[in-house]
């Protein structure tokens, strides 16, 4: 697989969403793979996201903030969306970057959140204050949130 083919391959991937470099250089890799009998060239690949970000096709920057502003309106938390865009191969300080230039209440999140899956009345039984307590965390709310909510 020739660097031209690559190149249209990454094309045809980042017509269908936006891509990270990370991600789209695992891609790509495994692309290469396939199509080359298991021999990986990561220069060329390297190569192709260069030309990539020159032409402003590729750019963490726009993915990270779209990707932010979509957990967000999932009603993830701050832990979650951190440990999301770290699966997705983006840098820490990029991302804590953009979660600190970005306006969220985040307790009036957890609210919304807890709101929307429970109902507005706050439990006063153990067990069910206990999966309510669970929910928010999966979702990715600080504890101190969390206890604030149910005890403020």
């Amino acid at each position: 697989m020739n660097e031209s083919d690559l190149y249209q391959y990454a094309l045809f991937m980042l017509s269908r969403r936006d891509y990270g470099k990370a991600e789209l250089f695992a891609r790509m890799k495994r692309r290469m793979y396939e199509k080359n009998d298991g021999i990986i060239d990561e220069t060329v690949i390297e190569q192709v996201l260069d030309r990539l970000s020159e032409q402003h096709f590729l750019d963490d920057n726009r993915v990270v903030a779209l990707l932010l502003q979509g957990y967000v309106r999932k009603g993830y938390g701050p832990l979650r969306i951190k440990q999301e865009m770290r699966q997705k191969g983006f840098s820490q300080t990029l991302v804590d970057q953009h979660l600190a230039n970005i306006e969220v209440d985040w307790f009036e999140k957890a609210a919304e959140v807890r709101n929307k899956k429970f109902g507005d009345v706050l439990p006063d039984d153990f067990k069910e204050k206990s999966k309510q307590i669970r929910y928010l965390q999966y979702r990715g709310f600080f504890g101190d949130m969390i206890y604030e909510l149910f005890n403020g």
